[in-house]
């Protein structure tokens, strides 16, 4: 495995617990980096406090871009309105502490430890690096506005995000709705948990869509995208939204599980990813 300066856990990244998410057995580090190398999109799941599963993300990219560096990656942490910033850092046209400013990255709790050392293996490997996510004004806007204003808007400002062709009314709303009443405690009229619900589907059409964008780029043969794993669990709606734009696409997804010993695949984690990692997440 390659070196990660300062990326390193313990218990070490190719020493988690990890499980082939649909057969339920368990696969080693080399397994999962060749499955990865297999694919055309590889989307790591993290729970964003999780610092295990950032040291994850960052040994897997590390050794399949030293592998194969005709790879992007893509990442929900930054929107596309950032996109100039970042390209101007990996120019180095800018230093590191100005692209974090500019950006608003450090917005994100732990960006130092958790995704700077991403954007810096990726730089120092030379590939392309995605600002995916839509900004956050336009998410706000669909929860209070609705679609229709925002389909409304000026073509310079469509291109920051995408909307779905319709909102999922499957198990994804579902487990959306679900989560929704268990935080609010039923204090919550169905409603209002679509329209927030709407806004989360901006967050997953734009990063799909990005995705999909990034792999039309004649250098880039792979996609490495990190993503809350609510997004990608159970074929979750960036999955969804990315599957219809790229239906014939190849996609792995790994979900970075933080509670459970890891000693087996839980029955509750049957069929959440096609690789389930259990990071052995500290409750402190």
């Amino acid at each position: 495995m390659a070196s990660i300066a300062g990326c390193r856990a313990t218990p070490a990244p190719d020493e988690l617990p990890m499980y082939d998410g649909e057969a339920g057995n368990p696969i080693a580090w080399e397994e999962l980096v060749a499955r990865s190398l297999a694919v055309d999109v590889v989307m790591i799941g993290e729970e964003h406090d999780d610092a295990n599963a950032h040291a994850l993300q960052a040994a897997l990219i590390a050794d399949l871009l030293a592998l194969d560096a005709r790879s992007a990656v893509s990442l929900e942490m930054l929107e596309r309105d950032e996109q100039s910033d970042l390209d101007a850092w990996l120019r180095d046209e800018i230093e590191t502490a100005e692209m974090v400013e500019r950006t608003g990255a450090s917005s994100w709790r732990g960006w130092d430890d958790f995704y700077q050392p991403v954007l810096d293996i990726a730089k120092s490997s030379g590939v392309p690096v995605v600002a995916a996510n839509a900004p956050r004004s336009y998410v706000r806007r669909a929860r209070l506005e609705g679609y229709d204003v925002l389909r409304a808007l000026p073509e310079e400002e469509l291109l920051l995000f995408d909307l779905p062709e319709t909102l999922d009314q499957g198990p994804y709303w579902e487990r959306f709705r679900d989560l929704m009443l268990e935080y609010r405690e039923d204090e919550v009229e169905v409603e209002e948990i679509r329209r927030t619900f709407s806004s989360q589907m901006v967050w997953d059409a734009t990063m799909g869509a990005s995705v999909a964008s990034a792999l039309d780029r004649p250098e880039v043969d792979r996609v490495i995208h990190l993503l809350g794993r609510f997004h990608g669990d159970f074929e979750g709606g960036t999955i969804r939204e990315l599957r219809r734009l790229r239906p014939e696409t190849s996609v792995l997804v790994i979900s970075c599980v933080g509670r459970g010993d890891g000693r087996n695949l839980a029955g509750e984690d049957l069929g959440r990813a096609q690789v389930v990692v259990y990071t052995l997440k500290s409750d402190d």
